[in-house]
């Protein structure tokens, strides 16, 4: 059984959001048993625009970075968006639309009227990028579940048992989009710097060096970022395993492969979480 395929579609102008993407992907490729296909894999010589065509064809999922460079791409609007809507309209091509930059997505028909990521449609680069990270792993992790889901159709025996399988997809899904809306915005990942009220003027020894109440300050202020950095740290790996964990709930009986359990797949996140 073939893995499903994620197709990527985006402007050359975000290649380095996608470049960001797809180490998101890698982190848990090996576990989760997927593919993903960028049209950076077309080999020197081979003629472009069948080589995605080719691809478009088998994918399972397809991801659409969204931006005002991707919506204004020639390529992009002439051909992907079409192959890509008519599959859609097969119910056999899962849609995954990322808000990468801020643009005037609204203005365009098919985007405005499908529900997009992240939530609440705040793009994932924004603020100079602090928080995508964050988002980009609420994504993968939404991801990781779908993918599931599509590899147990995959595995249906026979048209009943895929019908079956199809409308489990369709509920579960549903139900994971329900997690994801309700759990916290990634800004309240990151916690307020504490703030004190500076106390009368102090001095301490250090190497026979006396600090100033002005150096004896800046050594508090660095040593609370220090302190608040790592709290942050923890909570945002709380709250992101707190999310796996609603989602696992909701995907513990798909079988990954033949092999596999969801919960195999799912064993490299906590390493994941912990490097971003």
């Amino acid at each position: 059984m073939a893995h499903p395929k994620i197709f990527v579609s985006y402007s050359h102008a975000d290649t380095k959001q996608k470049e960001r993407l797809l180490k998101h992907l890698g982190a848990l490729n090996d576990s989760a048993q997927f593919d993903v296909w960028t049209d950076a894999q077309i080999p020197p010589g081979e003629k472009w625009e069948p080589a995605i065509e080719q691809a478009l064809s088998t994918a399972s999922i397809a991801i659409l970075l969204i931006s005002a460079d991707f919506l204004v791409s020639d390529f992009v609007r002439r051909k992907e968006i079409p192959a890509i809507l008519q599959r859609r309209e097969k119910e056999d091509l899962r849609l995954y639309p990322i808000l990468a930059k801020p643009c005037a997505w609204q203005a365009v028909s098919w985007i405005k009227e499908i529900q997009i990521r992240p939530v609440a449609a705040r793009p994932v680069w924004r603020s100079g990028g602090r928080y995508a990270d964050d988002e980009l792993a609420k994504i993968v992790l939404e991801l990781l579940a779908i993918i599931d889901l599509a590899i147990q159709v995959q595995k249906a025996a026979d048209d009943a048992a895929r019908q079956k399988a199809e409308q489990e997809k369709r509920e579960k899904e549903k139900d994971i989009a329900a997690i994801i809306a309700s759990s916290p915005a990634v800004e309240t990942f990151y916690l307020p710097p504490k703030v004190e009220t500076p106390g009368e003027a102090e001095t301490i020894i250090l190497d026979q060096h006396t600090l100033t109440a002005d150096q004896l300050e800046a050594r508090k202020i660095y040593a609370q970022i220090v302190a608040d950095s790592a709290k942050q740290r923890q909570t945002r790996w709380q709250i992101l395993q707190d999310l796996q964990t609603k989602i696992f709930s909701v995907t513990q009986d798909v079988s990954v492969s033949h092999h596999k359990k969801a919960d195999d797949a799912f064993k490299g996140w906590d390493k994941y979480l912990q490097e971003l």
